[in-house]
């Protein structure tokens, strides 16, 4: 015969799984209702960091589809003509004293639109602003910009063509072709990606304002003028 006691018992142990199936249920509720409440801020408070490690997980070398690289640029040049050059202030030709006179040194800026098409291989169009000094002005080079990367890698040596033409903005050099060949290295410090690179840069000029004879300016006689470079870009 079954004692009251152990009935009493049985009940309790009874009301005592009961209370621990109800709280199962409700923590399993809370947490399904708190993971839900924590995903939603979440994501909503940190899409755009997300979506930033994502591209930089997706590209960690800087070398897949877009890419924009802003650059600034010194240079050193000289100039040559085929016009024969005399010392004579009473002729309108160019003069001996212009050349002598002339200041070598170029500041420029570019901006680099482009895409690689494989890892290794880019291309895309620019824009810049280059200032001369000595005879002064200002002309916008726009062009195609082409780059081959040795590597596969974060830091890679790489080579580069930029090919266009110079527009005329201000005064002296009119429109004329524009070329820079040159090589470069591309390296991290960080997590920002930057280039550097030493080129040669060709611009050709028909006719020079305001320092030439009629013949020059009818095509007659043409300048050109060649530059050693210096660039510093940064990767974005």
């Amino acid at each position: 015969e079954i004692q009251p006691w152990e009935i009493q018992r049985i009940q309790n142990i009874s009301n005592m799984g009961a209370q621990a199936l109800k709280m199962e249920k409700t923590l399993a509720n809370w947490g399904e209702i708190v993971f839900t409440s924590r995903c939603g801020v979440v994501i909503n408070l940190t899409l755009s960091s997300i979506q930033a490690q994502t591209r930089q997980d997706r590209d960690p070398n800087k070398n897949e589809d877009l890419y924009f690289i802003p650059e600034i640029r010194i240079g050193y040049g000289f100039l040559d003509t085929n016009n024969p050059l005399v010392q004579s202030d009473a002729l309108p030709s160019p003069q001996k004293s212009t050349f002598k006179n002339y200041t070598p040194m170029s500041y420029s800026a570019f901006l680099n639109f482009g895409y690689h098409f494989t890892p290794q291989y880019a291309a895309g169009i620019g824009v810049g602003l280059m200032q001369f000094n000595g005879p002064g002005s200002t002309s916008l080079p726009t062009y195609v910009d082409l780059r081959g990367y040795l590597k596969d890698a974060k830091n890679t040596p790489f080579a580069f063509a930029k090919i266009g033409v110079c527009l005329q903005w201000w005064k002296t050099f009119t429109p004329g072709s524009w070329t820079t060949l040159g090589v470069g290295y591309k390296f991290f410090s960080g997590k920002q990606c930057f280039t550097t690179s030493i080129g040669y840069e060709f611009k050709h000029i028909t006719p020079w304002n305001g320092l030439i004879s009629e013949s020059y300016q009818n095509g007659q006689y043409s300048l050109n003028r060649h530059s050693i470079t210096f660039t510093l870009g940064m990767v974005l």
